[in-house]
C-alpha cells in the first residue's frame, strides 16, 4: 500500500522539479555556445598590463566580437591586421576582444613576442588555463564569436577571417 503511494509522489516530484528547471533555464536564458544563447562569461588579464582585467559580462549593451588566438597559429596572425584595422574604423557600440589561449603556447611569453611592436590596439586578452576556450568549446584556430549587445550568440566563425567577413558578420548583431 505503501509503495503505491510513494512512487507516485517521487515520479510527481521528478516532473515538477523538470518542468521548475526548465522554466527557470527559459527566465535566465541558457549559456553555452549555440546561436541564440547566453555567451558564457569571463574575466582574463589584459595581455600587456597584470593588473588590468576585462569581464565580458561589463560589456553588456555592446556589441562584442571575441577572437580566439595562439602565437604558433598562422592563420591566426595573418588575421590580426584585417581585426586591427576593422577596430580602427568600429563604432562605439562594438568591442572586440581577442583571447590568447595561453596554456596552448609553448612559452607564455610567445604572446607577448608575437604582438610586440605590430601596434595591434584592441585588447589582447590572456587565458592562461584555457578556461574561457574551454567554455567556448574551441578546438581548432582561430574562431571568432559574434556577441548580440544583450549578451547572446549571435554567431561564429570556425577558421581564418578576413575584413568583409568580419563587418558582415558585425553588420547582423543586434
Amino acid at each position: 500500500m505503501v509503495k503505491k503511494i510513494i512512487i507516485p509522489l517521487i515520479l510527481i516530484g521528478l516532473i515538477g522539479y523538470a518542468v521548475f528547471d526548465f522554466v527557470e533555464d527559459k527566465k535566465r536564458g541558457t549559456t553555452g555556445i549555440e546561436i541564440g544563447n547566453m555567451a558564457p562569461d569571463f574575466e582574463l588579464q589584459l595581455l600587456n598590463d597584470e593588473n588590468e582585467t576585462i569581464r565580458l559580462s561589463d560589456l553588456k549593451g555592446k556589441k562584442v566580437v571575441v577572437n580566439f588566438w595562439a602565437s604558433w597559429c598562422k592563420p591566426c596572425r595573418e588575421e590580426m591586421p584585417e581585426i586591427q584595422e576593422f577596430y580602427e574604423n568600429k563604432s562605439e557600440d562594438i568591442e572586440v576582444l581577442a583571447v590568447n589561449m595561453t596554456a596552448s603556447e609553448v612559452k607564455a611569453e610567445n604572446a607577448h613576442k608575437f604582438v610586440e611592436g605590430k601596434g595591434y590596439t584592441f585588447p589582447l586578452l590572456v587565458d592562461p588555463e584555457n578556461q574561457a576556450s574551454s567554455d567556448y568549446k574551441v578546438l581548432g584556430l582561430p574562431e571568432t564569436f559574434f556577441i548580440n549587445s544583450d549578451g547572446t550568440i549571435n554567431d561564429f566563425i570556425k577558421g581564418q577571417m578576413d575584413l568583409e567577413m568580419l563587418e558582415a558578420k558585425v553588420e547582423k548583431l543586434k
